[in-house]
């Protein structure tokens, strides 16, 4: 294991031997689809750059979410929508870094998804107590990206991208998946098998014994590989890290079929630091992505 993958070792060891286990009060759940069809939302009136907090209605009640219109350049410009990693607490740590927005050298629209269960770290750790409290998660997370797809439909003429990073861009590819309305997805350090997350990656050891024991009623629930390969993949653009210990490059690589997968000399911690790797990876498919500083 060269360093990136201690660094994976060292980070997830630490991480799950303090926080509480993935899934220790329940392994039950619906499937994603059925979890989808039941989300309720409504966008809130956007009347300028800032934060907006929302309520979803859900099969586990309702869950607050929000998203952030960090830049509005213009009804011309293409348009990002960017989802976070999870436990990623506060939410905008890596797009801040990713997208630099201080430097005022990326003419775009941006958008950032909080999903729920995110607006602390308590909250988090309550919220993945059960498999069906995480597909909820998921779930409210996918509808809300459609709502501000549609957002920009609407109120721009520019292209539009949904990009997110580890759990985020697993989220990108569930709403490629389900919607397949955006003109591009950038899924970061993720695949179509989220199930081998938490069944056979090093992030198992976050993940309650029982819930590893039983992993016949998880697998089906987190794993979209079939769903994947089923649709139209061309404006999918992954990017995978070739020592990721979490989201294990050769099986996720698998996971995307015959899609081209873009690769980084990194693990899975050391990837998500790479911000200047992840801004080109997104950026570069957009039509109006001239003068961007690298």
């Amino acid at each position: 294991m060269n360093i990136h993958g201690l660094i994976d070792k060292v980070a997830l060891g630490l991480g799950a031997k303090f926080m509480p286990k993935y899934f220790r009060d329940s392994i039950h759940s619906q499937g994603f689809a059925e979890h989808l069809q039941d989300v309720s939302l409504v966008l809130p009136e956007i009347t300028g750059e800032g934060d907006y907090e929302l309520s979803a209605g859900t099969l586990v009640g309702e869950l607050q979410a929000a998203f952030r219109l960090a830049q509005w350049k213009g009804k011309s410009c293409s348009s990002i929508i960017y989802h976070h990693g999870a436990s990623e607490i506060p939410f905008d740590y890596g797009f801040r870094r990713i997208f630099s927005l201080k430097r005022g050298n990326i003419p775009l629209n941006l958008f950032l998804v909080r999903a729920p269960f995110h607006g602390s770290m308590k909250e988090f750790q309550q919220g993945i107590r059960t498999l069906a409290n995480f597909v909820a998660m998921l779930a409210v997370s996918v509808r809300l990206i459609e709502q501000l797809v549609q957002y920009n439909k609407m109120h721009s003429t520019g292209q539009v991208l949904v990009a997110g990073t580890s759990l985020g861009g697993f989220i990108t590819n569930l709403h490629h998946i389900h919607f397949n309305s955006a003109d591009f997805y950038t899924p970061l350090l993720a695949g179509t098998a989220m199930d081998d997350v938490f069944l056979n990656s090093i992030y198992s050891r976050a993940v309650a014994k029982h819930a590893i024991e039983n992993s016949a009623a998880i697998g089906p629930v987190l794993n979209f590989e079939e769903e994947f390969k089923a649709g139209e993949d061309s404006n999918v653009f992954p990017l995978l890290a070739r020592f990721d210990q979490i989201i294990r490059y050769e099986l996720q690589k698998a996971s995307y079929g015959s899609r081209p997968v873009v690769t980084i000399s990194r693990g899975h911690t050391t990837g998500a630091l790479s911000y200047k790797h992840l801004r080109r990876h997104i950026i570069k498919f957009l039509p109006d992505n001239k003068g961007i500083i690298s």
